[in-house]
C-alpha cells in the first residue's frame, strides 16, 4: 500500500512537473511569436511608407501576414489598422467576419453590420439563443460525471460515456458560445470605429504638411 502511495505520488509530481514545462515553452513560444510580429509589422509598414510605388502583390501579401488571414481584403486590413486599437480591431473583424462587412465607400465609418444582422433584435436574440445553448451543451456534456451514480454506471462506463459526451455535446458548445462572442466582438468593433486616428494631408505651397488629428463619426 505504501509502495502504490509514494508511486501515486511520483507521477502526480511528475505530471505536475511535465505540465509546467509544456505551459512555460507555449510561453516562450507565444514571446518569440509577439517578436517576430512586431519586427515584420515594423518592417512592411515602414517599406508602405517609403515605397508609395509598391506593388499591389507585396502588398496585398504583407497585410494578410500582418492579419493572418488571406480572406480579408487588404483595403480591409488596412482600414483596421488606422483603428486606435488596431491589433484588437483585427481580431474583433476576423471573429465577426460573418455579422459584418468592409465598405470603403461609406465614407469615415466603414465597418458596417450586414443587413440580416442590421437591427440591435436581430442580433441580441442570436446572442441570447447561443448563450442558452452554450449553457444546456455544456452541462450535457458532463452529465455523465455528475449523475453516474443515479444512472449506474460503472467506471469504465462513466469515463467513456463523459467522453462521448465531450467530444459531441462539448464541441457543440463551443460553437455556440463562439457565435455569441463573434456577434459581441463585431458590435464592439462597430461602435467603436469612429475612435481612430487618420492622417490629414495639408499641402501648403510647395510643402506638404502631416498632421494627425481624431476622426469623429460621419
Amino acid at each position: 500500500m505504501d509502495f502504490d502511495f509514494g508511486l501515486k505520488i511520483v507521477s502526480t509530481l511528475l505530471a505536475v512537473v511535465g505540465a509546467a514545462r509544456i505551459m512555460y515553452e507555449l510561453a516562450m513560444g507565444r514571446h518569440h511569436r509577439m517578436r517576430d510580429e512586431y519586427r515584420f509589422a515594423r518592417d512592411f509598414l515602414t517599406a508602405i511608407k517609403e515605397e508609395p510605388d509598391m506593388h499591389p502583390f507585396v502588398r496585398e501579401k504583407g497585410y494578410h501576414a500582418i492579419a493572418g488571414d488571406r480572406s480579408i481584403g487588404s483595403e480591409a486590413i488596412e482600414y483596421l489598422i488606422s483603428l486606435q486599437r488596431p491589433e484588437r480591431a483585427l481580431k474583433d473583424y476576423v471573429l465577426g467576419r460573418s455579422y459584418i462587412e468592409h465598405l470603403p465607400s461609406s465614407g469615415n465609418l466603414q465597418i458596417e453590420f450586414r443587413p440580416k444582422y442590421y437591427t440591435s433584435f436581430s442580433r441580441t436574440w442570436r446572442k441570447w439563443t447561443y448563450g442558452v445553448l452554450y449553457f444546456v451543451l455544456a452541462f450535457v456534456a458532463f452529465v455523465p460525471l455528475v449523475f453516474s451514480g443515479v444512472l449506474g454506471l460503472a467506471l469504465g462506463q462513466t469515463v467513456l460515456l463523459f467522453l462521448l459526451c465531450l467530444v459531441t455535446f462539448g464541441s457543440c458548445s463551443f460553437l455556440a458560445l463562439k457565435e455569441a462572442a463573434s456577434i459581441y466582438r463585431a458590435e464592439m468593433l462597430v461602435s467603436h470605429q469612429d475612435k481612430h486616428v487618420q492622417q490629414i494631408i495639408v499641402q501648403s505651397g510647395a510643402r506638404i504638411h502631416v498632421a494627425r488629428g481624431e476622426r469623429g463619426p460621419s
